[in-house]
């Protein structure tokens, strides 16, 4: 007998607010793109250290520093796939979105009373280099969005249609929009 797929989100309600975590859809090109990548240019941090006796100092340390932001960037977007984690948490007067990772945690906060509607937005498309993206799972295809001002936010991402609509009307209860 098949077994029903659990959310991959975890709620946790306190009695200050409610904390929704969803962990980063992991995308196995990317990943293995991504490590491709460090892996050479961790290579050349190497070559350039204590292998490189022709260049110059100049050109040694040139290459050091490049491939060391060049690793920094590609090992923060290889910790982001295999570990990231999208946090909402919302209190009494405040949404706070969180992207956590091992390397880097970047948070945005929001005034409850100026976020107007939260929608489930279905960007799935059939064809294209759109849908070559979404198939790798680079990009997603179902979001949970919701109003602030003239902007629309990206709360959560990376989630089946069923558990974007529970989230929905969780998050939709906890900030007392009805309808």
């Amino acid at each position: 007998m098949e077994v029903p797929k659990k959310m991959t989100s975890n709620i946790i309600e306190t009695d200050t607010g409610i904390t929704i975590s969803t962990p980063k859809r992991k995308s196995w090109a990317l990943i293995i793109f991504l490590s491709l990548i460090t892996l050479q240019f961790t290579n050349a941090l190497i070559q350039s250290l204590f292998f490189a006796y022709e260049l110059s100092v100049l050109e040694r340390i040139s290459i050091f520093i490049l491939s060391l932001i060049v690793v920094y960037f590609t090992l923060k977007g290889l910790l982001w796939q295999l570990k990231g984690v999208k946090e909402i948490y919302i209190s009494s007067d405040e949404l706070k979105l969180s992207k956590l990772s091992p390397l880097w945690t970047k948070t945005k906060t929001y005034n409850l009373s100026e976020v107007k509607n939260i929608d489930i937005k279905d960007e799935t498309v059939s064809e294209g280099p759109t849908a070559m993206l979404q198939l790798l799972r680079i990009t997603d295809k179902i979001k949970i969005t919701f109003s602030y001002g003239y902007e629309t936010i990206t709360a959560t991402s990376g989630i089946d249609q069923m558990e974007a609509i529970e989230l929905k009307d969780i998050i939709k209860n906890k900030i007392g929009l009805l309808h």
